[in-house]
């Protein structure tokens, strides 16, 4: 209803302004090129609504249409085409009302992809625009986008018949555009419609590479880069080879980096990037970056490793310093050594005794910026070692002179051989036997070293090698046993000797003497420690011999190794005494007890001794070189008669010196 009366106040208000002539209102321009006219209609005078257009060949106008309702205010022209120029119109009610208005002509001309020159005619004939009611009034500019949205979009308004309409181009699309001049009238003259296909095809300005380096920490290879500057850039594509085939697609225009899963960092790739925009054109692509690979060689039972590198390449960069990082043992990397960008080999002397090294290259280039190789390895295990190697004894001859030693090794392990070490401080040793290796566990050797046993303690070890001749697996460290006798008491003998080192543990010390009686030794006790020591009571010996020999057997305790008990000999020691020579002088070969004559001699040298017996006219009654041995009263079978007899005794004493002793012993029946 409001709008009802709306329409009836403006043409009430048209008619009190123009009176009775049709004059044209304004003018519309149809999608398909016709026109709409609209005009005040008359009320008195009428005879029909005659429509003329301008026909600019014979420079007249000529009739279009009429409209015989004199309450119809408009009228379609389909006879001129307002989409290929302007339309001048008149209308008129009779031979001397009429009026004039012409369409408003839109021509468009394209700047770049996103600007376009827009370009227009005023309806306005020589009437003033205030017979329009267009005074003041601005031309609005109109856009559309056909895959956008059926609806106009107004992006402008002016007084000028020009404009210039600057848009982000869409990827491929049609822009149209109208012009609309409204006035105060309630009634817009509308442009024919200009319409253009647009389309983005500008291309992102490309991505520099920074640089492509491995991430040590998963071994995987990263690609980096400058963004695109572009405004438009909605991501990147990475591509390997030649030609460089896309691998994978980043979103984000800020992204500058790149983690490839699929690219094994022991093989080289070369890699570059592109950036696309939102209407995925791509732009150019940047130079292809090659990474560094780092590889080695490793001889078996060689501490050599030789260690290369492919070079890093990415034009426009070039390489200063390539830098070899090493860790041992999983440890921290340091840096080791630095080489000419020339370089890329380098062969590494490891040390036996880690099990492994790892290394990687670091390349220094020109942009500042670093690419790190991928990690190797050198997993080449410590070559096999003997698992035990143990000596068994040092045992030393009775002379002193030579040291048995019984060894029970690792067979299994094929080696070079085994070096054996003597020391007399067991802090310096030298290397006195390098004894073949025979595949036996158990071997034995006879060391003679300059300085008898009983001067000096020996220490020995055994350095087994391990399969390679790197490393070395030492035994048990084995010490002689030196044994000392205090003979300052001249009725106790007091022997000490040193803890045997070597075994687990030492059971006991078996302490044997020498003498004439016992020439292959008496066990006179047994100590559970050397430091006990041992004290050798002789007053009450009786003996031939004047020396006495001591030496010390060590008998194994705790576990064995090898699984048999054994021992070890001590040095032998040697004691002087000073001779000692008693004789009775008298005997009763009848009786039980004192039946025999016979010297007492201790300390006396061995082999020296002569004992006689004769009668008082000098004959020979008995006669013997044996200490043990004595006169029983008997002679050719007979005991001899109560009387006295003359005996005489030599020997040799402790001091070297001949000693003949005689005198007179009776015989009591």
């Amino acid at each position: 209803m409001r709008k009802i009366i709306l329409i009836i106040v403006f043409f009430f208000g048209i008619n009190n302004i123009f009176g009775q002539n049709p004059n044209i209102l304004c003018t519309k321009v149809n999608v398909d090129g016709s026109t709409t006219i609209f005009y005040q209609t008359v009320s008195v005078g009428f005879e029909e609504y005659i429509i003329s257009a301008y026909n600019n060949t014979t420079n007249d106008y000529e009739w279009v249409g009429n409209e015989t309702d004199i309450n119809i205010g408009s009228y379609i022209d389909n006879l001129y085409n307002a989409n290929n120029n302007q339309v001048r119109y008149s209308v008129s009610s009779n031979s001397s009302s009429f009026s004039y208005a012409k369409t408003i002509f839109l021509s468009l001309m394209q700047i770049n992809e996103s600007s376009f020159e827009l370009n227009w005619t005023s309806p306005h004939p020589s009437q003033t625009e205030s017979l329009f009611g267009t005074e003041n009034q601005k031309y609005i500019i109109f856009r559309r986008f056909a895959n956008q949205s059926d609806n106009w979009t107004k992006i402008d308004s002016t007084t000028e018949l020009t404009f210039t309409d600057n848009f982000p181009p869409p990827c491929s699309d049609t822009v149209y555009y109208k012009i609309e001049l409204p006035n105060i009238y309630g009634c817009s003259s509308v442009s024919n419609l200009r319409s253009h296909i647009v389309e983005d095809t500008e291309i992102p300005i490309e991505p520099i590479v920074l640089s492509t380096s491995v991430d040590l920490n998963i071994q995987k290879l990263i690609l980096s880069w400058t963004p695109s500057p572009s405004v438009d850039t909605r991501g990147y594509v990475v591509c390997a080879g030649s030609p460089c085939i896309a691998i994978d697609t980043i979103l984000g225009k800020t992204q500058s980096s790149f983690t490839c899963d699929t690219c094994n960092v022991n093989y080289v790739f070369s890699l570059a990037v592109m950036a696309f925009d939102s209407c995925y054109n791509t732009s150019l692509k940047s130079n292809n970056h090659k990474n560094i690979v780092l590889s080695y060689n490793r001889e078996a039972c060689s501490n050599i490793i030789d260690l290369s590198w492919t070079k890093y390449s990415g034009d426009p960069l070039t390489v200063n310093t390539y830098n070899l990082y090493i860790s041992q043992n999983n440890g921290v990397y340091s840096l080791y050594k630095t080489f000419l960008s020339s370089e890329n080999t380098y062969s590494f002397t490891a040390n036996p005794v880690i099990e492994n090294h790892s290394f990687y290259i670091e390349a220094l280039l020109s942009n500042s910026e670093i690419s790190l190789s991928n990690k190797v390895l050198s997993s080449q295990g410590i070559p096999t070692k003997v698992d035990y190697a143990y000596i068994r004894k040092a045992s030393v001859s009775s002379d002193n002179k030579e040291i048995e030693l019984d060894f029970f090794v690792d067979a299994s392990v094929v080696v070079r051989g085994y070096d054996l070490y003597r020391s007399v401080d067991n802090i310096d040793y030298i290397l006195i036997k390098s004894i073949d290796y025979s595949g036996n566990n158990k071997f034995s050797f006879t060391d003679t070293p300059s300085k008898t046993a009983d001067k000096t303690i020996y220490y020995y070890k055994l350095m087994v090698p391990d399969e390679c001749d790197l490393l070395y697996s030492s035994s048990n460290i084995f010490s002689t046993i030196k044994l000392l006798v205090d003979e300052s008491d001249a009725e106790m003998n007091v022997l000490s000797w040193n803890d045997l080192m070597g075994w687990a543990s030492t059971e006991s010390y078996d302490i044997y003497r020498v003498d004439e009686n016992a020439p292959f030794g008496l066990q006179l006790g047994s100590v559970v420690s050397a430091g006990l020591g041992f004290e050798d009571n002789t007053s009450s010996m009786a003996t031939a011999s004047d020396k006495i020999e001591y030496y010390i057997i060590a008998n194994e305790g705790g576990s064995y190794p090898d699984g048999e008990k054994t021992s070890s000999r001590s040095s032998t020691q040697s004691v002087i005494k000073e001779s000692l020579f008693f004789i009775p002088n008298a005997f009763t070969p009848t009786d039980i007890a004192n039946n025999e004559f016979k010297p007492y001699c201790s300390f006396i040298r061995t082999d020296t001794y002569v004992f006689r017996v004769l009668s008082r006219w000098g004959e020979l009654m008995f006669e013997t070189t044996d200490l043990n041995k004595g006169w029983d009263g008997y002679f050719k079978g007979k005991i001899c008669s109560a009387q006295s007899y003359v005996y005489v005794v030599e020997f040799v004493n402790s001091e070297g010196k001949k000693i003949k002793k005689s005198g007179i012993v009776n015989l009591i029946n």
